[in-house]
Formats: structure tokens, C-alpha cells, sequence
């Protein structure tokens, strides 16, 4: 897995995770790395959507977690996450892009949804400040909605 050096994105970024973690998010003003060396942002709504289609909305499908072991997603319960719209303070950092890499040979889907994947995520190394009062959007609502452009039969 190749990571690549990017500018930073401009304006408004977007970051799920789950309502637990929201209170502690806002003291805390900063969105931090959890075990890894970067903390993933989106740069629309729809990204973010699409990324957690492709990622926790997987219920049962296998995923490499950040040790490199195996893992299955767990049931997906949309009330459980919320997405934060957020506007980051300037600070120094890396800003990378993760290329998933794919061996020789993968169907030409494959290749199209790995490509998808790596260009619509964003990641800071390091703990991520960002300015007070985040626009915090509830999932649950948006998924009841179906928004446009989410392909909620995606399979990996």
C-alpha cells in the first residue's frame, strides 16, 4: 500500500465516526489518530457516504485492519455514526493519499473501485485541530433519505 504526498485540501472537511465519540471530540477540539499515523477526512458529504458504503456499511465482509490482521465488519447501525463538517485550523502537517494497490490480474472493477476508494479519502498525519462548533450531521436521517449517487448494493 503505497501512500503519496498531496496538498492539503481547501476548505470544509468531512470525518465519520461514531456518536460516542463526539463529546469528547468537541473538548477536545481536534479530530486524533486512532493507533494510526493519519486521521482520514472526505472532501463532500457524498464522499464521506460513499467511503463509509464501501467501509462499515460492509456488515460481514472481511477487512484488513491496521495491525494487518483479518477482521469482519461488524452489523451496521446507522444511528450509531454521525459525520462531522469541519473547518481545520492551519497548522503543519503531512497531508497523504493512500493508493490501495491490487495484484496483477484483478477484474478491471476491482481496479476501478480500489482507484475510487484511494482518491476520495484524505489523510492528516497527525491529531487534527479544527475550528469550535462543527456542523455535526446525524447518518441515520441521510441513509432514510437515500441520497443520490449511493450505490447501496456495492459489494467488495
Amino acid at each position: 500500500m503505497a501512500y503519496e504526498r498531496i496538498e492539503a485540501p481547501k476548505g470544509s472537511l468531512y470525518h465519520y465516526t461514531k456518536k460516542d465519540r463526539l463529546d469528547a471530540i468537541l473538548q477536545d477540539g481536534r479530530i486524533r489518530r486512532f493507533g494510526d499515523q493519519e486521521c482520514w477526512f472526505c472532501t463532500s458529504l457524498a464522499d464521506t457516504l460513499r467511503l463509509m458504503e464501501m467501509t462499515v456499511m460492509q456488515e460481514g465482509h472481511s477487512y484488513v485492519d491496521k495491525r494487518g490482521f483479518l477482521q469482519k465488519y461488524p452489523a451496521f447501525v446507522p444511528e450509531d455514526y454521525i459525520i462531522l463538517k469541519l473547518e481545520p485550523r492551519h497548522q503543519n502537517g503531512e497531508w497523504v493519499r493512500w493508493n490501495q494497490e491490487m495484484p496483477p490480474g484483478c477484474p478491471s472493477e476491482v481496479l476501478v473501485q480500489a482507484e475510487e476508494f484511494s482518491l476520495m479519502k484524505k489523510g492528516f498525519r497527525g491529531n487534527l485541530k479544527f475550528y469550535e462548533n462543527p456542523q455535526v450531521i446525524e447518518v441515520a436521517p441521510l441513509l432514510e433519505e437515500q441520497v443520490p449517487g449511493m450505490d447501496m448494493t456495492m459489494k467488495l
